[in-house]
């Protein structure tokens, strides 16, 4: 009789990433949206691409978790890192992105124990 690992390493590491992401994403979009008080169009540029690019590291989150994990995670990790220069790397949220970005390559990168012998 076999028995089953109720969760691979791989897909725990997954859904770490897209908790992580989905979270450093809705706080980027937060901070996005909550700089709008007094609105010029520097500032209007600036805040539509963190949103964009917000929107681009949750649908890398989400990208990992449902098994497009290398793409996933280029895609977060490529956000958290733009999103670390237009910030000036300003928060806890820039690096909760840039975190999900590379546990999505490590998951992605990742095999079962007994596949390294082979």
């Amino acid at each position: 009789m076999r028995l089953k690992m109720p969760l691979k390493m791989h897909r725990l590491l997954s859904l770490l990433a897209f908790v992580l992401a989905l979270i450093g994403g809705v706080l980027v979009l937060v901070s996005a949206l909550g700089g709008l008080g007094h609105p010029s169009i520097g500032s209007l540029a600036i805040n539509g691409l963190v949103s964009l690019f917000g929107l681009g590291a949750i649908l890398g989150g989400w990208m990992i978790y449902t098994g497009i994990r290398k793409l996933g995670g280029i895609m977060t990790l490529l956000a958290g890192i733009i999103l670390f220069v237009l910030t000036g790397g300003a928060g806890a949220s820039v690096l909760l992105v840039l975190a999900a970005g590379i546990l999505g390559l490590v998951s992605a990168e990742l095999k079962p124990w007994w596949a390294f012998w082979r």
